[in-house]
């Protein structure tokens, strides 16, 4: 089948479409902000893994990219894109060896939060030494990170421990604002982040007088608190596609770029009717409360009254069916893009009803 040039009604389904339109405008919209903010951006490919999206956003004046693992990084980098960071902590030999391959055909950032990454390095040697390193922060999402009061004192220890290691900054991930209960506590607590981050690397620029990136990666903290003067570079990654989670923040679905294309397949009664795209074609998450609550698993695009109750592996179980008839396609919107993109092969781009190009995931699975 070609499919170049056919309508989208020949597609297959469970299909992942991407809106052309909106992505380019969402692409457009981001590298504005990171300019107008003096900010170099930086995208997290996780969101979409694929590299011609990658290069899209390169294109459009992005400096480099993000990732989240070493298989994304070495995909990337077989595509060409070669100014990376890892955002994830590397720790045993098996990657340290993976490291030092891709160091050698990439610029390479690497995070850290601890002397034990540094130890392994330098017990491993070689290219992988070469690496810039970029110091996690914990802003407040207690995941990975060196609290706001311990940077320093990290930062002493590297150089004196390993004087040969470059630091080229710090970088933190404000996810905390995800969980915000209004628009004003969301704004609050990503500015309180991206100043926190700014502060600490005005005292190191000011101690050890080498420069200091400050890196800042959340699309909805920078949609809330657009960027805060002093910080030198931005990771979003969900704007590219947003998804219904962000919906909930923009008050509509106009910039959702991602969605799935399903067929009705059943219409057993009329409060229910069932779509072939279930948690094998989208992601299960949800969010209970707080500003981006969401009902349900995903919204029928255009039918913002029809909740999808339920996702077994196969199915979507929409309530009420009464709008729906057998063989029906349908569009929904998934609460969260990252892992939705990660269950497709190849997204499909359509522009006007049309397949415009085809999308390889190319980093899909790259999980390790």
């Amino acid at each position: 089948m070609k499919l170049i040039g056919s309508s989208v009604d020949e597609l297959d389904t469970p299909a992942l479409l991407i809106d052309l339109n909106r992505l380019e405008k969402n692409v457009q919209e981001m590298q504005s902000l990171a300019d107008s903010g003096g900010a170099a951006l930086r995208p997290h490919i996780k969101t979409h893994k694929c590299a011609k999206i990658a290069q899209m956003q390169i294109d459009g004046g992005a400096q480099g990219i993000t990732v989240a693992k070493l298989g994304e990084a070495e995909v990337m980098a077989d595509y060409g894109l070669t100014d990376i960071f890892v955002a994830t902590q590397i720790v045993g030999r098996k990657k340290l060896a993976r490291l030092e391959a891709l160091a050698r055909r990439a610029r390479i950032r690497l995070a850290v939060d601890s002397l034990v990454q540094l130890e392994q390095l330098s017990e491993y040697g070689g290219e992988a030494r070469s690496v810039g390193i970029m110091i996690e922060v914990n802003t407040g999402l207690q995941r990975c990170g060196v609290e706001p009061d311990q940077v320093e004192s990290l930062v002493e220890k590297i150089i004196r421990k390993f004087p040969e290691t470059k630091i080229d900054g710090i970088f933190t991930h404000e996810g905390q604002v995800y969980n915000a209960a209004d628009r004003s506590e969301l704004e609050k607590v990503a500015r309180q982040a991206q100043e926190t981050m700014v502060e600490i690397g005005r005292r190191i620029r000011s101690r050890w007088g080498f420069p200091c990136e400050v890196s800042v990666g959340c699309t909805l903290g920078l949609l809330g608190a657009g960027v805060v003067p002093g910080v030198t570079e931005i990771r979003p990654g969900t704007y590219v596609f947003y998804d219904r989670t962000h919906a909930a923040f923009f008050g509509d679905t106009e910039r959702c770029a991602a969605t799935i294309l399903g067929t009705v397949i059943s219409r057993p009664n009329g409060e229910r009717a069932v779509a072939d795209a279930g948690a094998k074609a989208m992601t299960i998450d949800s969010r209970a409360s707080g500003l981006l609550a969401t009902s349900g698993f995903g919204q029928v695009r255009g039918q913002q009254d029809v909740h999808i109750r339920k996702l077994s592996d196969e199915h979507a179980i929409m309530v009420p069916g009464t709008s729906f008839s057998i063989g029906q396609r349908i569009e929904i919107i998934p609460n969260h893009i990252c892992p939705t993109v990660n269950l497709y092969q190849v997204a499909y781009g359509i522009r006007d009803g049309k397949v415009e190009t085809v999308f390889p995931i190319h980093a899909r699975g790259c999980n390790q």
